[in-house]
């Protein structure tokens, strides 16, 4: 909660300093996940990425890891939904 506090004060990026996960969907068949800690498991119906307080899970079809990189994951297929295991 101290950073937060410095974040808020400063008018700091929180995703920059604190990690925080960012989500960009487009559509329902791309979707980015920026400040992963890595992936968990996927399948072609489910991919779990881990985030930094929380597991991040994207169903549905034909789902693919199209690019992965130390900050960067883009999924593709037929995203059906994203739910967040705490």
């Amino acid at each position: 909660m101290k950073m937060q506090k410095v974040t808020d004060s400063f008018e700091l990026p929180k995703d920059i300093v604190l990690g925080i996960p960012i989500i960009t969907a487009y559509g329902f068949g791309q979707l980015t996940i920026e400040n992963h800690k890595g992936i968990l498991s996927f399948s072609d119906r489910a991919i779990n990425v881990r985030a930094l307080d929380c597991t991040i899970k994207v169903t549905g079809g034909a789902l693919e890891i199209r690019e992965f990189s130390k900050n960067l994951i883009i999924i593709t297929g037929n995203i059906n939904g994203i739910s967040y295991e705490y």
